[in-house]
C-alpha cells in the first residue's frame, strides 16, 4: 500500500510541471517564462534547461535554444544528454550543417541506444545526403560532358575561321 501511494505521489509532482503543461498546449512563451523561473530558483537545473531550450526551438529563437542545448550536452543524465544532442541535430539540419548534424545525432544514439527518433532522423539524413551526392555526380558528369561538347564546338569554329581567313587571303 504504500509503494503504491508512493508511486501516485511521484506522479502527482511530475504532472505538477507547469512548464510541461504550458508547452502540451503550445503556450510556449509561458512554458518558456515558467522555466526561466525555475532557473532563477535553480540555476543548475538541467531539466529546466532543457524545456527552456525546447520552448526556445518551438519559438523560432534557435540562438537560444542552441545555447541552451550545448549547456546539458554533457550532463551525467545519458538520456537528457541524448535529447539535447538529438535537438541540436535538428536544428542544425534546418540550417542545411548536414555533415554536423549527422554527427549529432550519431552522439545521441550513443547515449541513448533507444532513442527511436534519432535513429530515424540520423538514417533519413544520411540517405537523404547519399541521393545529394549521387544527383551531384550526375550534374558534374553532365557538365563535364556538356564542356567538351562545346570545347570541341569551338575547335571546330576556330577551324573555320582558319580557313574562311585563308580563303580571304
Amino acid at each position: 500500500m504504500i509503494y503504491f501511494l508512493f508511486i501516485i505521489s511521484l506522479s502527482h509532482l511530475f504532472s505538477q510541471d507547469k512548464g510541461l503543461e504550458s508547452f502540451n498546449n503550445g503556450n510556449f512563451d509561458k512554458a518558456e517564462s515558467y522555466y526561466k523561473s525555475i532557473l532563477n530558483e535553480r540555476e543548475d537545473d538541467n531539466a529546466a534547461k532543457f524545456g527552456l531550450g525546447i520552448s526556445n526551438y518551438m519559438q523560432k529563437d534557435h540562438e537560444e535554444a542552441i545555447r541552451y542545448f550545448n549547456s546539458i550536452k554533457n550532463i551525467k543524465d545519458k538520456k537528457l544528454a541524448s535529447k539535447a544532442y538529438y535537438n541540436l541535430g535538428n536544428l542544425l539540419r534546418e540550417k542545411n550543417k548536414n555533415e554536423e548534424s549527422l554527427l549529432l545525432y550519431k552522439k545521441a544514439i550513443q547515449l541513448d541506444p533507444n532513442d527511436q527518433d534519432s535513429k530515424i532522423n540520423y538514417e533519413l539524413l544520411k540517405q537523404f545526403m547519399n541521393n545529394n551526392n549521387e544527383e551531384n555526380q550526375d550534374q558534374d558528369s553532365e557538365s563535364k560532358g556538356n564542356d567538351e561538347e562545346n570545347q570541341d564546338q569551338n575547335s571546330e569554329s576556330q577551324g573555320n575561321d582558319e580557313e574562311n581567313q585563308d580563303q580571304d587571303s
